[in-house]
């Protein structure tokens, strides 16, 4: 039999578990707590569960700076004309099970989104530190946030507070990072398919769901309860 030291899962499965795991946490203990399934708190969970995932991939940014723009100066030739290609690879790869918690085994999400933007493979740029930056500040307010939401850990004009400074600042990062993508020409050589499937859809999420949360906050703030996830 196999041990865990020689069991693999593709990174694909990995991520989409992880996904499926805390966003049903989210919603199942939520309902236990209050008898209600809330479509709001459901899907904020869902964002935030994805944020905590990207938040470990951004330590690993940091963490791994050189090891990432090694693997992106090794794979440039081959693959700049084909980065769909590239993350298909990276997406399709396994990872140990033992190692599944390492930095180093996901390296290759931000070399292969390098290719689409080099800052990515540069600690001087503004990709590489707005999203370094999101990983360092926003772990423990999203934290708070998804326990918030379910348990009265704080009052809700507080955590409303709070969701407004983050939510406001992942909306804003990400506005500005656009800018900066179709300002200094990232989008120059690549399809508009390829554009719209990674970059587009990928970076909308920033984008679509602070603004909704944003609301939620506001309601929390002016009334001063949780209606809106109870």
């Amino acid at each position: 039999m196999e041990t865990s030291e020689v069991m693999t899962m593709p990174a694909w499965v990995a991520m989409l578990g992880f996904l499926l795991i805390a966003t049903a946490a989210h919603v199942v203990v939520h309902q236990r707590v209050h008898g209600v399934f809330n479509l709001s708190q459901a899907l904020i969970g869902f964002f935030l569960a994805l944020n905590l995932m990207v938040n470990f991939w951004e330590f690993g940014l940091y963490f791994t700076a050189d090891e990432i723009r090694a693997e992106y100066l090794a794979s440039k030739e081959q693959f700049s004309a084909r980065p769909m290609d590239r993350m298909d690879e990276v997406f399709a790869q396994r990872i140990p099970l033992s190692k599944l918690f390492s930095f180093h085994s996901w390296t290759g999400i931000w070399s292969s989104y390098a290719l689409f933007d080099p800052g990515y493979a540069r600690k001087g740029s503004y990709g590489w530190n707005i999203d370094v930056g999101n990983g360092f500040s926003t772990f423990l307010p999203a934290l708070l946030f998804s326990v918030g939401m379910t348990f009265d850990v704080v009052s809700p004009r507080l955590l409303g507070a709070i969701g407004i400074a983050m939510f406001w600042q992942m909306f804003y990062g990400t506005v500005v990072y656009f800018f900066q993508f179709f300002n200094n020409g990232r989008h120059v050589g690549h399809t508009r398919k390829d554009l719209l499937i990674f970059v587009g859809s990928t970076n909308l999420m920033w984008f679509a769901f602070p603004i909704w949360a944003l609301w939620l906050c506001w309601c929390m703030v002016s009334t001063g309860t949780y209606d809106v996830f109870r």
